[in-house]
């Protein structure tokens, strides 16, 4: 692993845990700021996904998974001890609320973010050599 490898972790590892606080700060502060801080991350990915910049979008990844496991912290409740049926429900909420957060959300603002965005400018053609002639063929020897 090179350090410039690991330093893409750490930098990832850093959004998700600024996604994580900033929700836990954001949910005591009440469900406005919540919604703020949600659209904050939500138009960051969809400013990164429709400029196509791939470091800042998976930044703005993190920061919803983050944002999916502070939401999944502030939806858990004590369970008693010998409900098994509601740890399992809340285990359940849990998972769901993670893979909307790290799947079905990006994909929605993927595709709400292609449908928005300019077409890609197409790419110039490239010189082409052009093909032999005849008489270059028969001039060029075996080893040419």
């Amino acid at each position: 692993m090179t350090f410039k490898t690991l330093g893409w972790l750490l930098v990832l590892l850093l959004a998700f845990f600024a996604g994580l606080i900033g929700t836990a700060l954001a949910l005591i502060a009440g469900a406005a700021w919540a919604l703020g801080l949600l659209a904050v991350v939500w138009g960051l990915f969809l400013l990164a996904e429709s400029l196509r910049r791939i470091p800042l979008r998976d930044v703005a990844w993190a920061l919803g998974v983050g944002y999916g496991f502070g939401v999944m912290h502030w939806l858990d409740v004590p369970a008693e001890a010998g409900s098994s049926l509601a740890n399992w429900l809340v285990i359940g909420a849990d998972l769901l609320c993670l893979v909307f957060f790290a799947l079905v959300a990006p994909a929605i603002l993927g595709w709400i973010a292609g449908r928005w965005a300019p077409p890609p400018e197409p790419e110039p053609e490239l010189p082409v050599e052009k093909p032999a002639t005849p008489e270059q063929l028969r001039r060029w020897g075996p080893r040419d």
